[in-house]
């Protein structure tokens, strides 16, 4: 006599099937929550990033009374950007990196107004024409979560820079930006 003639052997396809489908729906319903969730973190590093440099930059100014140059140098190797920042005097201890990378680990762009006049056809100053008669002034940049530098050109030469906002969802375009003093 069997005993176990009552008790089912194992689940049937049918079982199976629904308790697969319900993990298919619970992760459509996470992963683009959780994109979102990476998303908003970077944004908040590279505007904690851009806070550190700009504290970095005011403390610069109190020692020299000016800003650090954008140097020629720096259009070809970036990492010359802020180096005024770590060396001689380590105003930071290192300088952070660029949260949103297409590549290779890059510092946060930067612009200051103590330019020569080579370097005056940037396009902080292109763009924004105001700053070119400021003197003193400085602009840092991050790419955002488009990875890409956005600079908008109207009609007449004239531009504007695009910020992002996170309003307009987590990939749109736009770039995380600080301008001092």
């Amino acid at each position: 006599m069997n005993r176990y003639k009552d008790v089912k052997d194992g689940f049937t396809l049918i079982e199976l099937l629904i308790v697969v489908a319900i993990i298919a729906i619970l992760a459509s319903i996470a992963i683009p929550n959780f994109l979102a969730a990476q998303v908003r973190a970077k944004v908040s590093r590279a505007e904690s990033d851009l806070r550190t440099l700009s504290v970095g930059l005011a403390s610069y100014h109190v020692d020299r009374n000016r800003y650090p140059p954008t140097p020629m140098a720096s259009l070809s190797d970036r990492f010359l950007r802020l180096r005024f920042l770590t060396t001689p005097i380590a105003y930071l201890t290192s300088l952070p990196m660029e949260v949103f990378q297409r590549d290779e680990p890059a510092p946060y762009a930067y612009w200051s107004s103590n330019l020569s006049d080579a370097m005056k056809e940037s396009p902080v100053y292109f763009f924004l024409p105001e700053e070119n008669r400021r003197r003193g002034r400085w602009s840092l940049f991050s790419r955002g979560p488009d990875l890409n530098y956005e600079l908008a050109v109207e009609e007449g030469g004239s531009g504007i820079l695009i910020v992002y906002d996170p309003t307009n969802g987590t990939v749109s375009n736009g770039d995380i930006m600080r301008f001092g003093p």
